[in-house]
C-alpha cells in the first residue's frame, strides 16, 4: 500500500473536516436542547428591555424640555 504524499493530504483533509461537521453538529444539538426551557429567561429579558426604553423615553422627553428652555433664554 503505497500511497503518495499527497494522498496522504487528502486523506487527512477528509478526516478533518469530518471531525469538524460532527463536532459543529454536537454543538447545534446542545445549543437547541439548552434553549428549550429559556422561555422565562427570554420573558425576563423582553421586560427589563422594556424596562429600559421607557427610562430612556423619559430621559429624553426631560432633556428636550431643558433644550426648550435653553433655547428660549438664549
Amino acid at each position: 500500500m503505497d500511497i503518495p504524499w499527497y494522498g496522504w493530504i487528502a486523506i487527512i483533509g477528509v478526516i478533518a473536516w469530518a471531525v469538524v461537521v460532527i463536532s459543529g453538529g454536537l454543538a447545534n444539538a446542545r445549543r437547541k436542547s439548552g434553549m428549550v426551557g429559556s422561555s422565562d429567561v427570554a420573558q425576563q429579558n423582553l421586560e427589563a428591555h422594556h424596562a429600559v426604553l421607557a427610562r430612556l423615553d423619559a430621559i429624553d422627553a426631560r432633556l428636550g424640555v431643558i433644550e426648550k428652555t435653553l433655547t428660549d433664554i438664549h
